[in-house]
């Protein structure tokens, strides 16, 4: 099956997907997209469903309930086709005869792990293999946080299965919440350390959410209840019922137009009032004490944007990229 290419403006890119993907008319994207499969499934509810590479028993066997109960509720899910919780998401949405997009970090067959191929023929024929990197080109290491991106931009909510400090998922969940989008973290046993960073980013996203009354707080979901009542606030989110509840986002004027808030705000505040000095990762630990991972994520999320650059070891605003906000 050949790449199809997904250009700006494209009539089968849903209005609401197409600023977060870049892919509005008047965009200035890098790149266009490339995708294998039915590209109708772009304009389906989507829930992100990602997590470690590898899960506990719990982990995994949450990830699956969790995936089955989301696509019988009419979801297509969307994951990274990872080991772990990103291949029992796919699979499970598959054998639930639902929908789903695998969003990779290259085209296929380059982009394909080892042991992927068979699930991503499944998966085409049912839903979407999606990248934003010219077909031909291997992956390369920046081009995992960039598909983290790509995934929170293809959703209508994000829920986060058992992710460790500094993972991927995390670099998911950050952005996601920079889009303003529900996100969810599934509740753990005790002491389990793959689950350590999403807790902590959650504990750490409320804690924002109560001193920044733009950001929507993520919740922690422990059941199916729990899930039912979180899908149903996304759907409201998706039919636009919340209006400007969840605030006036900021934006930078550039290259793209990109929304950015909480953590990634603060940072962008301090280099601001740093000027041409700029910071050391240093500088900012005290925006995310008890939570390094999240520093690393938001930093890697906003240099990707243009926003910011790190020379000599000290990061920095990019000259001419302010902040606004959008009306």
């Amino acid at each position: 099956m050949s790449a199809i290419t997904l250009l700006p403006g494209d009539l089968r890119i849903p209005e609401r997907r197409s600023e977060p993907l870049g892919l509005a008319p008047d965009a200035d994207r890098r790149r266009p997209l490339w995708a294998q499969g039915r590209v109708e499934v772009l304009g389906r509810p989507s829930i992100g469903i990602v997590g470690t590479r590898r899960p506990s028993p719990h982990g995994a066997a949450a990830a699956r309930r969790i995936a089955v109960e989301v696509a019988r509720s009419g979801w297509c899910v969307v994951s990274g086709l990872a080991l772990g919780i990103d291949e029992v998401a796919h699979l499970a949405a598959v054998e639930a005869g639902g929908e789903t997009i695998a969003v990779l970090p290259s085209p296929a067959p380059l982009g394909l792990r080892h042991g992927a191929r068979r699930l991503a023929e499944q998966i085409k024929k049912v839903g979407l293999l999606l990248s934003d990197r010219p077909v031909g080109t291997p992956p390369a290491a920046w081009s995992f946080a960039a598909r983290n991106h790509l995934l929170a931009a293809l959703c209508d909510g994000l829920i986060v299965v058992e992710a460790p400090e500094g993972s991927g998922a995390l670099i998911t969940a950050e952005s996601a919440s920079g889009l303003g989008l529900p996100v969810a973290v599934v509740s753990a046993p005790y002491g389990a350390e793959r689950a350590e960073g999403g807790l902590r980013w959650l504990q750490r996203a409320q804690e924002l959410s109560l001193r920044h009354i733009e950001e929507r707080s993520p919740v922690l979901i422990s059941g199916e209840a729990d899930l039912r009542a979180w899908l149903a606030v996304c759907a409201l989110s998706v039919h636009g019922h919340f209006g400007d509840s969840a605030g006036t986002p900021h934006a930078v004027e550039g290259a793209a137009d990109v929304s950015v808030s909480g953590l990634q705000h603060q940072i962008l505040q301090k280099l601001d009032a740093a000027g041409a000095d700029g910071l050391v990762e240093g500088d900012l630990g005290d925006l995310t004490a008890d939570l390094p991972g999240a520093l690393v994520a938001a930093l890697t999320l906003l240099s990707m944007h243009g926003m910011i650059e790190q020379r000599g070891g000290r990061w920095r605003r990019v000259l001419g990229a302010v902040l606004r906000s959008r009306p």
